[in-house]
């Protein structure tokens, strides 16, 4: 045990308080030692004084594996190990967890409590071990003692954890493992599925596959090229690794995706190898895809290709909207197809889809398009050429809304940035709030299994001011009615002003309760009155309750729409809004004039235009070129474009096929109208110089792309740093963007290393200053590195690796990791209790001063001494000391000292007799304590007389 002071100037304190303790003393001994040990206490509470102990309380963290490799139950099995050592864990101990696959989390921040079970979401397709140690290493104190316990089937992709398991050996926290591993004797696998990234059109090419097995067996084969059998069969493979060949020729344009599957034993561990994908891209020009309720059959898909324009017609329900399905096009026309109908992911990877890889977008009016078609506040919306608000002066008629939220318990589960569903509902009622104008009507009701009016149906420019109201709804449990909801939302729209009057309810597809009522009529009476309803359901429409809904919308004479994503809420009660406001899509026949700005698209028509039968109304975005635009009050725009990234996009409001297309449909010219709009929408073929060449290579699971220079060149022909735009992603799923510069790796050649995941597309565009963008072949791995075939043992001779560059070791009993937890010296410092001790010696003083109890408890002098003491008479008063200073203080300590304890003086007739002569008569003694306690009583009360 080794005393030390943290803050040791203090202690200089000693000298002014040993001089106070002195000059100015306590009137008796013991007081002043009190005293003196209240400052000691005082300056070593100061002085921040500790004493050093031994100490085996510490932090373990245990890095718990969550990949796709590892076997199943593997989560049960790690919150267990975590269990016990939550159980065996000490008073002062920490305990963290920190779970990893493609990114480490920290499950758990180091805390003396217990694990409630793993619920971030890591990315599975990965095992970032490295990563994970770091994580895990962070979290233990840099004075404090610790252990990692690693928790993994010990395969790892990215950075080699053996370096994070040295700086751990650096900082002494020495890494454990336990080992969780699927059995791996008799995986037969894919090992490595090759094929041409790029070929020419009609060219014939070579597959290759190959085939690792334990032992000697036939094994069934199938080739697929997208969902076409090219190939299959039985193949008697060898143990070790056998190679499977196969030739396909490619067609004109396009991708084909080629996926190899084996069929090995029943007991295969992993059989998630056994399939493998491969894409081959056809180098040159690529065809539009047209997207309609029509598919192939699409009069515009007729029109298009009668002008030379190479298009696929597909219907919405034929496309993925995946990165490898859309790197088959040059752009995509949609032709009247709600939102809806794309989905928010599919609008978000054909947004990204443009914006990165210079491809383009071309959308046609219609009732299901730009506003009444969902396209407001999509992802999409960012990058048209037009904006599709609703204007105040363009309305011909007002409007009021009722909405009817559900607020039940379902609508408090959360959603992601600390939202739960409710905020949503919220967000978008606020949206339908923003978009009516000051003319029109709204009111708000929040349901349960009651109905609560949150605004009551005011006008819109008298309800602005209840936004934040609108926006704090919250979540108050049961479930919604449906009847009730109605109920309440008739009764308060009776009272509207507007010509057009409509109910939005909104409500929880697999928890709306209708066994109260009977809405049918209700609904009948308000058709009757002209009032519409339209249903958004969070949920889908195979939910329990879907079909109430459905019926609700389909009585109501309203839409009905469905979200599985919360976070499409918002956009769908604008969509509502904006069918039916109506005053976006004008259903007259209109004419329209080209402009100026006609010529960059292409040749402008000599002839002057029919007019359309209608189109949405919208209005042009600032920077965008107009090329058409109408001539009625609006003067709205027909045709805009403009560049999004390093994309096209450009927006025809006119329907191209349908009841709305009017006269234009009839036009000789309307062929070449369209084939000049897809021409400019799909743009042209970018091609390098001939002094530069773009190759690309999958290796050791990443992209390697190369820009290759010619050597003989005298000068660089860029003026900047060239860099590749790259798009991860997975089919249903937003696509995740990365940039990463071209770096040089010799004099003629510049690299990027684009990591690739799992199961994902990798899509990349390389910019180069003074060039136009190239965009690269879409690639991938055959199969998520997890499952790649490994020799046995590796995975454990890996943590075993860790544990012994870190002075760790295989951890089998679990509860002993506490028990070898280093020990280190701690600190305990005693501030607190030296100052309550301070305080204690402080008021003892006090009360001693005050009774002089505690002196006369220790002294117990005799009580016939004391009662002698008080019947003398009180000594004179000392002379005044003279001279310096020093002199007075010795004299007053002299003065104090005889009066404290000096006997008592003896009269001058006392001192002559016993001088004189013989004593002829003794005084006699006091009897006992009684006696004198008496007699001091009557000297007491003769004092009492006189006075």
């Amino acid at each position: 045990m080794t005393p030390i002071f943290f803050q040791p100037v203090w202690l200089l304190l000693v000298v002014p308080l040993a001089v106070a303790w002195f000059v100015w003393p306590l009137p008796n001994r013991g007081l002043r030692w009190v005293r003196a040990a209240t400052f000691a206490l005082i300056l070593f509470a100061l002085a921040r004084f500790a004493i050093r102990l031994p100490d085996r309380a510490g932090t373990v963290i245990v890095v718990a594996d969550r990949s796709e490799s590892m076997p199943k139950q593997s989560d049960a099995a790690q919150k267990e190990i975590i269990d016990l050592l939550y159980k065996s864990m000490g008073a002062r101990d920490q305990l963290g967890i920190v779970s990893f696959g493609r990114q480490a989390i920290v499950e758990q921040a180091p805390q003396h409590g217990g694990f409630n079970g793993f619920t971030a979401q890591v990315g599975p397709e990965h095992s970032d071990l490295n990563s994970a140690i770091e994580t895990a290493l962070a979290l233990i104190p840099q004075d404090g003692g610790g252990r990692i316990l690693v928790v993994s089937d010990g395969k790892w992709t990215g950075k080699d954890p053996v370096a994070s398991a040295a700086r751990a050996a650096g900082r002494a926290v020495p890494i454990d493992y336990r080992f969780l591993s699927r059995p791996q004797a008799s995986d037969i696998a894919i090992q490595s599925f090759f094929a041409p990234d790029s070929v020419l059109p009609e060219q014939a090419y070579v597959l290759s596959g190959w085939i690792r097995s334990p032992a000697e067996e036939d094994v069934q084969y199938e080739l697929r090229r997208g969902s076409t059998v090219i190939a299959s069969g039985t193949k008697h493979v060898s143990s070790g690794v056998t190679r499977l060949m196969f030739r396909d020729r490619s067609g004109n344009s396009g991708v084909s995706e080629y996926t190899l599957a084996i069929q090995g034993p029943k007991d295969d561990p992993v059989p998630e190898n056994n399939s493998a994908r491969a894409l081959v891209s056809v180098e040159g020009a690529k065809p539009v895809l047209v997207v309609s309720s029509a598919g192939a059959n699409s009069g515009l898909c007729k029109l298009l290709g009668s002008g030379g324009v190479d298009v696929i017609g597909k219907t919405p329900g034929q496309c993925n909207w995946s990165l490898e399905e859309l790197a088959q096009f040059s752009a995509v026309l949609i032709e009247n197809v709600s939102a809806n109908q794309i989905g928010p992911s599919g609008m978000e990877t054909l947004a990204s889809w443009v914006e990165e890889t210079a491809s383009g977008l071309m959308l046609t009016g219609g009732q299901k398009m730009y506003g009444p078609g969902g396209y407001f506040k999509s992802p999409l919306d960012r990058i048209l050429p037009v904006s599709m608000e609703m204007r105040r002066e363009h309305r011909k008629m007002s409007l009021a809304i009722v909405v009817a939220l559900d607020r039940s318990g379902s609508m408090s589960a959360p959603v992601g940035d600390g939202r739960i569903k409710m905020d949503l509902a919220d967000l978008g009622t606020a949206q339908v709030l923003d978009l009516l104008s000051p003319m029109d009507e709204l009111g708000v009701i929040a349901v349960d299994t009651a109905s609560h009016v949150i605004v009551p149906l005011d006008d819109v420019e008298k309800n602005q001011a209840m936004r934040p109201k609108i926006l704090s709804i919250g979540s108050q449990g049961g479930g919604i009615v449906v009847c009730v909801a109605l109920q309440s939302a008739a009764e308060m729209i009776v009272g509207a002003k507007a010509q057009t009057r409509h109910i939005i309810l909104f409500a929880d597809a697999a928890d709306s309760r209708q066994d109260l009522c009977d809405y049918s009529e209700l609904i009948s009476k308000m058709r009757e009155a002209g009032v519409t309803i339209s249903v958004v359901g969070l949920g889908t429409e195979k939910d329990v309750d879907a079909d109430i809904l459905k019926d609700v919308a389909q009585r109501g004479g309203g839409s009905c729409y469905f979200a599985s994503n919360p976070e499409e809420i918002p956009r769908l009660f604008a969509q509502d809004t904006f069918t039916v406001a109506r005053s976006t899509f004008v259903d007259q026949p209109s004419a329209f004039e080209f402009t100026a700005g006609f010529s960059s698209l292409g040749e402008v028509p000599g002839e002057n235009p029919p007019a359309l039968g209608g189109y949405n109304l919208c209005y042009i975005r600032p920077e965008a070129n107009l090329a058409a635009v109408t001539s009625d009050e609006y003067k709205a725009p027909v045709v805009a474009s403009w560049n999004a990234g390093n994309g096209r996009v450009l927006c025809y409001t006119g329907e191209a096929d349908g009841k709305y297309s009017g006269d234009f449909a009839a036009w000789k010219q309307a062929g070449e109208f369209y084939s000049t709009l897809a021409r400019w929408t799909a743009g042209k073929r970018s091609v390098l110089p001939d002094d530069q060449l773009l190759t690309q290579e999958v290796r050791g699971g990443v992209c390697l792309v190369q820009l290759h220079l010619d050597p003989e060149r005298k000068a660089d022909p860029f003026s900047g740093s060239p860099r590749v735009k790259i798009l991860h992603g997975l089919t249903g799923a937003a696509p995740e963007k990365e940039t990463l510069p071209l770096r040089w790796k010799d004099a003629d050649l510049l690299e990027a290393t684009i990591p690739i995941t799992g199961r994902e597309t990798v899509l990349g565009t390389v910019e180069i200053p003074g060039e136009q963008a190239v965009t690269l072949p879409p690639v991938c791995l055959p199969y998520s590195p997890e499952f790649a075939p490994d020799q046995p043992g590796r995975g454990a001779a890996t943590l075993a690796q860790i544990a012994m560059t870190s002075g760790g070791k295989e951890r089998i009993e679990i509860p002993q990791t506490w028990a070898d937890l280093q020990s280190r010296p701690r600190y305990v410092e005693l501030t607190p209790w030296l100052l309550v001790a301070a305080v204690i010696l402080f008021l003892l003083e006090i009360f001693e001063r005050r009774t002089g109890w505690i002196s006369r408890w220790f002294t117990r002098a005799p009580a016939a001494i004391q009662a002698q003491n008080e019947s003398e008479e009180e000594p004179a008063t000392a002379p005044r000391a003279t001279g310096n200073f020093w002199n007075r203080f010795l004299a007053k300590r002299k003065s104090r000292s005889k009066l404290s304890v000096a006997p008592a003086a003896k009269t001058k007739s006392e001192t002559t007799a016993k001088s004189s002569g013989p004593k002829t008569e003794e005084i006699p003694k006091a009897d006992s304590n009684l006696d004198a306690f008496k007699k001091a009583r009557e000297r007491a009360e003769r004092r009492t007389n006189r006075e």
